[in-house]
């Protein structure tokens, strides 16, 4: 009878330490929790066809920036060619414009372009380069020109990585003609907010076409005022920059090789 009870007891250790090795509920979750939220987090990259049609390239811009050295280059220009239904709901709407890309940056999106997305509204952003490193932070965080704000995040990546939307909504905007960002897109999205894609060295997608959360928009370049390749993205709401860290899910953890690159940027 003895060795029968031992024998139980034994098989119940066993089954114990075993749930609590693979369960993130148990008493090992301390030891897990990281690695469980980076295998939450991560969502699918949903590809995007690359361009076949260009719109034409254009001379490159280039300027020098106060507190830099040197000039810094708008082009070169690499969009893709509107075409289809998308093209014209995009001229009815009255969007890809300069004016609608100066607009969303000083000014919340109109209604209807806000009615326009057939997508899904979400409370949280998906992190937009998949292999980006955190780079440079919101707020007064610059190297040079430490007067002036930083209205966004700069994630590091190998040029030609993709760049995906952070959540459903419509292109507002595909160009390189606002001076300092380059190829730059801009996403109007369900809950009135607007994302910005820059420094693109490709953009896939058009003003008028619908993005789904984690399609992807372009390509990691550095192209405007850049000195390294990487993504600047800014989240505006009503017009006005937001931080987007505390929305950002399958970002890389504090202790990852991924957020502790120095991109001087």
């Amino acid at each position: 009878m003895r060795r029968k009870v031992g024998r139980w007891l034994t098989r119940c250790a066993a089954v114990f330490i075993a749930a609590s090795l693979t369960s993130p509920t148990s008493f090992g979750s301390s030891l897990m929790g990281e690695a469980a939220a980076s295998a939450d987090d991560r969502e699918p990259t949903i590809e995007t066809p690359r361009p076949a049609q260009w719109m034409p390239t254009t001379r490159m811009k280039c300027q020098r920036v106060k507190g830099l050295k040197g000039k810094m280059c708008d082009g070169p220009r690499r969009t893709p060619e509107p075409y289809g239904e998308d093209a014209f709901i995009a001229q009815d709407l009255g969007l890809g414009t300069l004016q609608t890309a100066h607009a969303l940056l000083r000014s919340a999106p109109r209604p209807d372009w806000v009615e326009a997305v057939t997508g899904r509204r979400s409370s949280t952003m998906l992190w937009p380069v998949e292999s980006g490193s955190f780079g440079r932070g919101f707020g007064f965080t610059r190297k040079e020109r430490k007067a002036l704000q930083h209205d966004g995040i700069d994630i590091g990546a190998e040029p030609g990585q993709p760049v995906r939307s952070v959540n459903d909504g419509i292109v507002a905007y595909s160009d390189n003609q606002v001076n300092g960002y380059g190829n730059m897109i801009v996403v109007v999205h369900k809950d009135q907010s607007a994302s910005f894609y820059c420094h693109h060295r490709a953009n896939y997608v058009f003003a008028g076409q619908q993005v789904k959360r984690g399609q992807v928009v372009g390509e990691v370049g550095t192209t405007g005022i850049s000195r390294g390749p990487h993504l600047h993205f800014e989240w505006h709401v009503n017009g006005r920059p937001k931080d987007p860290m505390p929305r950002m899910v399958g970002k890389p953890k504090r202790n990852s090789p991924l957020a502790s690159a120095d991109y001087w940027l």
